[in-house]
């Protein structure tokens, strides 16, 4: 089974998550058609409460194993490293079975709390899924920490594949039923799409004979840690980042709580507040399309990162933080261009004759910070320092909490202060977090040196976007001829902003070619004698 390097993982990765979030945002309007408005409020409130389950038991293992098994491998220790995977998954299956039970005996008094006392029963069938992703994210964290990156994202897109056909299928069929019955089909998909993600893995970890250790990989001077060693190793690496994770999605459900509440305190039925918190959530999972990309960045880089700590290569920790920064400026600063831009023709492409579009005006900006978050936390758990991402958390999830209480209180604002406080969510750690690495850790962090190159080719794609869709606006088609339009549009700016910073210096030869050789080769000699090296 082969390697991949940080640049070629982070591209392989972006790929698998890029495609998984399309598809689930392609997939929410036909939910939301075989569900209704309603029913898709009542479908987001059960997968509030999943998340959060699903974050505790998975979430910090997953990565706790990445890190660990990097850490070991980097000191030729690959036994242990085995030995660390086989502990994890074993502590996984024990703690996945026990939080499904949890979280299928507690749903009814979750769905009152939430306000919503039909997601009882889809609560309740998505309890299983727990126990399937704690042993797949066991096996995910030690093909990241191997950097097999291939495997893991060939499992994510098929499973996201299977969710998506058979979630669709049996919310169509249920739905005859009923309409609780229908949401609950809805959720169907996600433990058969994880079962047979961890089936592929099991294959690739068998096939790979990655069970075995061959003598020539193993130090046989190197210290061998006894198990207790390797499960304190283990939940000191997960717990902090279970509990950073645990505390943005409790965040989440105590948000839900209170952004209901204050919709039908000034004068929305449970109906409408389930409408609202509906449009809500389309827009948190459109605005997430992108950060899907960093997603995968923070992911590759976080066994690097650790891997360079553990061997005190200062050199190499700088290299990779220089470019996780660059990264999420090439990524995120045109995403929030191009959506705040295109934020009409794309919302009403994916959802048709629905509002909320205006939100990404007022909320695209939080792309960027969401991003250096995810990279800031990669960092602080690559050195060892979990609990400053949990503390710059806190500080944005309790400030999120006051503005939604203030700001969706208020009747001319309402649902518009649900974004105004996830934004602040994110723009609060990422300050903390900055002033944190920078002058308490002294790593560098070249925000200004990195951004401008981006920048430049942001305006120059936000620039073109502005007039094609400017004409789109004077043209008035069917709506498969405004998707494909739409779709048209947006190929271009991509194209855009890829050729501008190509010429512009953004990205290197050595970038490009770490990611592909051959996409190298296939730019036009103009714009490779342009590139630096």
């Amino acid at each position: 089974m082969k390697k991949q390097s940080t640049g070629r993982g982070f591209a392989y990765l972006s790929i698998a998550e890029l495609l998984v979030k399309i598809m689930s945002v392609i997939y929410v309007p036909f939910l939301v058609a075989i569900l209704g408005e309603e029913g898709h409020g009542i479908y987001a409130v059960s997968y509030e409460a999943f998340a959060l389950i699903y974050v505790l038991t998975n979430e910090g293992i997953q990565r706790g194993v990445a890190k660990l098994v990097a850490e070991l491998h980097a000191k030729d220790n690959p036994r242990d490293a085995l030995k660390a995977f086989r502990l994890a998954r074993t502590l996984l299956i024990f703690g996945g079975l026990i939080a499904s039970l949890l979280l299928f005996f507690m749903a009814p008094y979750i769905a009152r709390a939430q306000k919503t006392a039909e997601a009882t029963l889809s609560i309740q069938a998505l309890a299983p899924t727990v126990l399937i992703t704690a042993v797949l994210s066991a096996y995910r964290g030690y093909f990241l920490g191997r950097s097999f990156i291939t495997a893991n994202a060939v499992s994510k897109v098929v499973e996201q594949i299977v969710n998506v056909a058979v979630s669709l299928v049996a919310a169509f069929f249920l739905m005859k039923v009923g309409l609780v019955f229908g949401v609950t089909g809805g959720t169907f998909g996600t433990s058969v799409g994880a079962l047979v993600a961890v089936a592929l893995l099991v294959h690739e970890f068998r096939k790979g004979k990655l069970y075995k250790v061959r003598k020539k990989d193993q130090d046989p001077e190197t210290y061998h840690y006894t198990s207790k060693e390797l499960i304190q190793r283990l939940l000191s690496y997960s717990f902090p980042i279970t509990l950073t994770a645990g505390v943005m999605h409790l965040g989440g459900i105590i948000d839900t709580f209170i952004f209901k509440n204050r919709l039908i305190s000034i004068g929305f039925t449970e109906v409408m507040a389930n409408i609202g918190y509906s449009t809500l959530v389309r827009y948190k999972s459109l605005l997430l399309v992108p950060n899907t990309i960093i997603v995968s960045l923070a992911a590759v880089i976080l066994p690097g990162i650790s891997r360079a700590n553990a061997l005190q290569d200062k050199k190499d920790m700088q290299e990779k933080i220089s470019y996780a920064v660059k990264m999420v400026f090439t990524v995120a600063l045109p995403s929030f261009v191009g959506l705040s831009i295109l934020a009409e023709p794309i919302y009403h492409l994916l959802y048709p004759g629905k509002s909320g579009y205006e939100m990404f005006w007022l909320g695209s900006i939080t792309v960027v910070f969401l991003g250096f978050i995810q990279i800031q936390n990669s960092l602080y758990q690559g050195v060892g320092k979990f609990y400053w991402g949990t503390f710059s958390m806190v500080a944005g999830i309790l400030v999120r909490i006051l503005l939604n209480y203030i700001f969706v209180g208020i009747p001319e604002v309402n649902i518009l202060g649900g974004v105004v406080s996830h934004m602040a969510n994110f723009i609060v750690p990422f300050i903390i977090n900055h002033i944190l690495i920078t002058r308490v850790l002294k790593y560098p962090m070249p925000l200004l040196k990195n951004a401008w190159k981006p920048f430049l080719a942001s305006i120059g794609m936000g620039i073109v976007l502005f007039v094609l869709n400017l004409g789109l606006s004077f043209i008035e088609v069917r709506y498969i001829f405004s998707a494909a339009l739409t779709g048209i549009i947006v190929v271009i700016g991509i194209l855009v902003y890829g050729v501008l910073i190509l010429l512009l210096g953004g990205i290197s030869k050595k970038d490009l070619t770490d990611i592909s050789p051959r996409l190298y080769r296939m730019l036009p000699s103009s714009v490779r004698s342009r590139m630096r090296a």
